[in-house]
């Protein structure tokens, strides 16, 4: 765990340090401030994930696969006698299965997915002929293009160790860690949860094709915040022990994100059965988003079959005995209005819940100093923006650096990751919590109803809207602000440091640096300048927000410390530092097949290709070397280490694998000038 962080600080240090300087008079620099929104320069990144997201799912041949709705009468003249269909079981409802193979029949398709439950059709490879006679077919309510589904010490609650095990921060936020009685099953549509030992599997299913436990552990994240035991071991998760069950949306690769909206609605669909035959209501988690707005006219009806089916999986059947299901959903990682990524009713208590994400100072998780809020953990790689917000958002919830469950390869793991995935399993567990232990909660919205009882405010706030947090209490807690500098592109850490921070190395270098400074949640901000410990300048009740872009300063130590204060009285701070080279400092120059690298930056490398890496120190007497990757899913491991290395080296060519990150850090010393500090350098290398 040390190791794959110390790399994950390496990923945010090298996004463009240039070198170090000083601050200049602060009655000449510029407020920094922007609107709310996305950063252009991540802007195209999004765009191009997005599209993605939207593009047509095909199967080797190329031809795409579609959702098929029948119409809504179309099944009634059918016997309800149970068909065996060695697809799909013979779980399904009987007339609609009759429909399906006559459809299939007449039409020469072949159906990959069968709904009985949430509701009525299929999914098939279909070609265009056969789209056009299906949308002519008086049985077929609506034939749309499948979609992909993607899976996104000074603060409040802080993690605790108790024993061997953590009591994470956000366990403690919403009041979890209690043991359940298994009264209630929770339902996680996902990647697939993992054979890890600290997670409760009590049964598994996946869609058509698909693997039961997928290459992506994300599932296995959601499944620990949930349920992990209270054992003494790794983490403890806010209804510890639940029943689980795991519902997989994977294709037969295991890839990540791979899943598609058909597969997520099958999900819903099985959940649904599940729970009529259970006898009792359940929570069902989904922990991935969507666009589900403003759509091409041939995907509004797939987004509306999704809606359709989460409302039948909610919605109580007297008729049938079917009591309902508690759904709750991620609000989104894009920083937009959740309504257009998740489930958009709108309804107090119509048993849906859309989570949003904070962080551990009680903060909405959003962008900072122009810079994303969520870090990729995973193999996305994508830094995205921060949590959606707005009227669909119906409860926040730890988001931002929670520790969970993980799998390394085969291995059971336990990392710290970011995201509303993250959030909305807190919810989860709380609706279960409420469900095992108050007998008198009958139906989905009267859960709903209590967890929205049990909103707390701490005054922090979202696009002007106060921010309630979900917890089992709802006790009252004070936010915090969140203060962050941004030095050089590296995010500091606060001062004193919080979990999942990235730690706050000095910058060193000799030319300009950018420097600014974002606190959130704040009224007015402390600033103190130092330089080789000495205060030459402070700024006191200034701005919450402010950029200096490109400064310079002369040789020395320098210091920024920032103190900002919230309108509830709260507190919290902030350090960045630099140090600006006299000359007999060691200055590292990392190479990429003979071409010299800018300090402290990275290259996106075809796969495949070799490339040789080198450097060279001068100003050196010794240097201490560590060369590192990471594959796709997997944990960094160090493939070299040399704590006396050479002032120069250069490694044997290697071929960056598709997917994966190498990271090369060197740090050498001149003993022949006492006094003179010592020089990092970082290399980022990513497989395209």
């Amino acid at each position: 765990m040390t190791k794959m962080m110390s790399k994950r600080v390496c990923a945010m240090v090298v996004s463009g340090v240039l070198g170090a300087a000083a601050l200049p008079g602060l009655a000449g620099a510029q407020n920094g401030g922007a609107a709310p929104g996305t950063p252009a320069s991540n802007m195209a990144a999004l765009q191009k994930a997005e599209a993605a997201l939207q593009a047509p799912i095909r199967n080797e041949a190329g031809t795409i696969h579609y959702i098929v709705l029948f119409a809504d009468t179309a099944a009634q003249s059918y016997s309800a006698k149970a068909v065996s269909d060695p697809r799909f079981g013979a779980e399904h409802d009987g007339k609609v299965m009759r429909l399906l193979h006559e459809v299939e029949a007449a039409h020469r398709v072949a159906a990959t997915h069968a709904y009985s439950h949430t509701l009525q059709g299929f999914a098939a490879y279909l070609t265009e002929q056969q789209v056009a006679a299906l949308r002519r077919d008086p049985r077929i309510k609506a034939v749309a293009p499948n979609m992909k589904a993607d899976a996104s010490a000074s603060a409040v609650w802080q993690d605790v160790q108790v024993g061997a095990s953590t009591l994470p921060w956000g366990v403690q936020a919403v009041g979890g860690s209690a043991n359940s009685n298994g009264a209630t099953s929770v339902y996680v549509i996902d990647s697939g949860i993992g054979n890890h030992v600290d997670v409760p599997v009590s049964a598994r299913w996946n869609a058509p094709g698909a693997c039961s436990i997928g290459k992506y552990p994300h599932a296995t994240f959601v499944a620990g915040i949930i349920a992990a035991r209270n054992d003494q071991l790794g983490v403890t998760g806010v209804n510890a022990g639940a029943k689980l069950v795991s519902l997989a949306y994977g294709d037969p690769t295991c890839a990540v994100g791979s899943g598609s909206l058909a597969n997520v609605i099958a999900a819903l669909d099985e959940a649904k059965r599940r729970i009529q035959a259970e006898g009792r209501m359940g929570v069902v988690n989904l922990s991935s988003n969507s666009q589900l707005v403003n759509l091409p006219p041939a995907r509004a009806p797939i987004a509306a079959a999704f809606l359709a089916s989460v409302r039948s999986l909610i919605a109580p059947n007297s008729a049938t005995g079917y009591r309902g299901a508690v759904f709750v959903q991620s609000a989104g990682n894009n920083y937009r209005d959740a309504c257009a990524y998740s489930f958009n009713d709108r309804l107090p208590s119509d048993g849906a819940l859309v989570v949003g994400a904070i962080d551990s100072n009680g903060q909405p998780a959003q962008p900072l100093n122009g810079s994303g809020a969520f870090l990729p953990l995973d193999p996305k790689g994508l830094v995205e923006m921060g949590s959606n917000f707005g009227n669909c958002v119906d409860a926040w919830a730890p988001g931002k650096s929670v520790r969970s469950t993980w799998m390394n390869s085969y291995a059971s793991t336990y990392v710290v990751s970011s995201g509303t995935s993250w959030a909305a399993p807190h919810v989860s567990a709380l609706a279960a919590r409420l469900m095992e232990t108050t007998p008198t909660l009958r139906t989905p919205g009267e859960v709903e109803n209590a967890i929205r009882a049990r909103l707390a405010s701490g005054g922090a706030l979202t696009q002007g809207t106060p921010l309630r947090v979900a917890s089992i209490s709802g006790a009252a807690y004070k936010a915090k602000p969140t203060v962050e500098f941004k030095i050089g592109g590296q995010a500091s850490s606060p001062n004193p440091p919080m979990l999942g921070v990235a730690p706050n190395p000095v910058l060193s270098a000799t030319s300009a640096f950018e420097l600014r400074y974002e606190a959130l949640g704040a009224q007015s901000c402390d600033l103190r300048a130092y330089v080789d410990n000495n205060l030459v300048e402070q700024k006191l009740a200034g701005p919450t927000t402010f950029n200096w872009g490109s400064v310079t300063r002369g040789p020395g130590l320098h210091r920024w410390d920032l103190e900002c204060r919230g309108a509830n009285g709260e507190t919290n701070s902030a350090s960045a530092s630099a140090r600006v080279p006299r000359g007999l400092e060691p200055v590292i120059t990392f190479s990429v097949d003979g071409v010299a690298m800018p300090p402290e930056g990275s290259l996106i490398m075809p796969a495949n290709v070799p490339v040789t890496v080198s450097y060279q120190a001068t100003n050196a007497t010794s240097c201490t070397v560590e060369a590192a990757r990471r594959l796709p899913v997997e944990f960094w491991e160090t493939w070299y280490a040399n704590k006396n290395a050479p002032t120069s080296l250069r490694w044997e060519p290697l071929k960056p694998v598709s997917g994966a990150q190498y990271n090369w850090t060197a740090v050498c010393v001149n003993r022949n000038a006492p006094g003179a500090p010592e020089s990092r350098a970082f290399q980022f290398i990513y497989g395209e």
